[in-house]
């Protein structure tokens, strides 16, 4: 997959899914997905952060999956779980793990 917003958007939309879909998942109108797509100087940062926050995929050291930012920032910044021995080893390969996204304090 495409590590670009536009290039993420653009290979969806090749893949059939339409510009309302796409607005729905990242919690925008369709107007804003088209504007940001279409018009080259359309400051659409908040868009494009969306799109990377929903689509945008990396691979999981631990789970040896593509995750999303999402997804992996649910695991590393939980605090340790004490009940199940294998969430705990997951926890810990967060701790120490590149994609890890930085806690603001």
């Amino acid at each position: 997959m495409p590590n670009n917003a536009r290039d993420i958007v653009l290979s969806l939309l090749a893949g059939g899914m339409t510009k309302a879909q796409i607005a729905k998942e990242i919690g925008y109108d369709r107007t804003s997905v088209s504007r940001w797509i279409n018009e080259p100087d359309y400051s659409g940062q908040r868009v494009e952060a969306a799109v990377m926050a929903r689509f945008n995929r990396f691979p999981c050291p631990h789970l040896k999956a593509e995750i999303t930012p999402i997804v992996c920032n649910g695991h590393a910044t939980r605090p340790c779980p004490t009940s199940n021995a294998r969430e705990v080893r997951h926890w810990k390969a967060c701790q120490s793990c590149p994609h890890k996204p930085e806690v603001k304090s």
